[in-house]
Order: structure tokens, then sequence, then C-alpha cells
């Protein structure tokens, strides 16, 4: 399987371990997806002709994905009203969805911990 230099560029956030192509993953199929599944491998990236075509991981984590796109759609609703940075819309995204550890939180302990990652980045 030969890929481009710009292709590595644009797939640089997957372990070459996490790199297949699309005969490969048919010919171990059940291997592949048994070790997504049981979170051996976070995710498989599929290559055909050369090109990323798909990504698989685990269901659980697809779901956890889905809740954190909802959350983040949640608060730039927030945010286009005016109200950015406020993390009582999070707690109350939090509390409808029934994750209780975090909205265990209180609004400054998470505005904190918000504040903690950004300066993680810089």
């Amino acid at each position: 399987m030969h890929i481009s230099s710009k292709e590595l560029r644009v797939m640089a956030h997957y372990a070459r371990e996490e790199i297949m192509s699309s005969s490969d993953v048919v010919r171990n199929f059940g291997a592949v997806l048994s070790s997504v599944v049981k979170h051996q491998r976070e995710k498989v990236a599929i290559i055909r002709n050369n090109r990323l075509e798909a990504v698989l991981i685990a269901a659980d984590v697809y779901e956890r994905l889905e809740r954190a796109v909802e959350m983040i759609a949640a608060t730039s609703t927030t945010a286009s009203n005016g109200t950015a940075g406020n993390s009582s819309a999070l707690l109350d995204f939090l509390k409808k969805n029934r994750i209780s550890a975090a909205s265990q939180l209180s609004s400054e302990e998470i505005d904190c911990q918000i504040r903690e990652e950004r300066e993680a980045w810089e």
C-alpha cells in the first residue's frame, strides 16, 4: 500500500497499526472488528486506492462522540445568544442527559477546568 506524503500529513493522527487497506480489513474482518470492540485498538483507518475512505470505531466510542457533538451544539447555541463561556448551559445539558458525575461539579469548577485545559493548549 503506497500513501503519498500529502495523505500522511492528513492522516498524521493515525498510528501505523491503525491504518489498514480495505482488502486487509475484508480478509481479517472478524479479528479487526474484535480488536476495535475490545478496545485493543482505538480505531482503524480504512484505505482504498491510497485514499482514506472510512474509520471503524467501537459503538460506545461513537455514542460518546454523538453526545459530545450534542453538547457542543448546545453550548454554541448558548454562545450565539450572547452567553458564551457560561457553564450553566453545560450543566443543564449534563443534568438532562444523565451524566451525573460531571453534573455534580459547580459552574465555577467547570469554568476552572476549562481554563486549565485552554492554558495547556498554549
